[in-house]
């Protein structure tokens, strides 16, 4: 959630993006996530301008500033290093930040939660969010609350 991730951190944008964004895609073997997996496929830029424009609306780096895509560049280099090539035998580079797009769009959690009665501005139980994403998904979200670890949250 943009939103909180801003307001704990500097984020030099003008605009702060109002829905969820993807943080990273992270693949498991059903047991742990896999990070750092050995490849000798490495990340390459992203060299196509439609790719880097939905990964900019969709996966931004929010520490950097619109349109800088160096810094962006970095940020989904860093994602791909440490996640995608852990799924390489299944999704080259192209698939990987393509799935992660079609997944994004395929649960809007903004609409989910305003569905279950969830609005920004307000304070709710992890459970709530949760079952309210469950719900879509069918899967339990790993949330991370920011600040103190209670068992609420609000949706800045």
């Amino acid at each position: 959630w943009p939103t909180t991730f801003c307001h704990t951190r500097q984020c030099p944008r003008q605009q702060i993006p109002n829905n969820f964004t993807i943080h990273g895609l992270w693949p498991d073997d059903q047991n742990t996530i896999l990070n750092d997996c050995e490849s000798d496929d490495k990340y390459t830029d992203i060299k196509d301008p439609r790719m880097r424009k939905q990964l900019e609306f969709h996966w931004p780096d929010l520490t950097a500033k619109v349109g800088d895509l160096k810094k962006n560049q970095g940020f989904w280099e860093y994602e791909f290093n440490k996640h995608g090539t852990c799924s390489q035998e299944l999704y080259d580079q192209d698939a990987y930040f393509d799935l992660a797009l079609k997944l994004k769009n395929k649960f809007d959690f903004l609409t989910t939660l305003r569905n279950h009665g969830i609005i920004p501005g307000k304070i709710y139980t992890v459970k709530n969010v949760e079952d309210a994403i469950e719900a879509v998904t069918t899967k339990v979200p790993n949330l991370n609350c920011i600040g103190d670890s209670k068992q609420t949250m609000e949706l800045l």
